[in-house]
């Protein structure tokens, strides 16, 4: 039936709620050590280079 899904199907279902807790808080202590070991970019520097992308894909469009 259409909506229906088995369980393979939802790639975010986890079942239980400690199971998608340990999930987000991997991904929470990866996040962290990446910044400790300043392998981030700023907000502004992630901005400006998507600002160039939109630019750039707003010329294609005109084309």
């Amino acid at each position: 039936m259409p909506g229906d899904t088995t369980e393979t199907d939802n790639i975010f279902d986890f079942g239980e709620s400690d199971r998608y807790h340990n999930f987000l808080q991997r991904k929470v202590d990866a996040a962290r050590f990446s910044q400790n070991e300043g392998q981030c970019r700023s907000n502004e520097e992630i901005e400006t280079e998507f600002a160039a992308m939109r630019t750039q894909a707003a010329k294609i469009r005109e084309v």
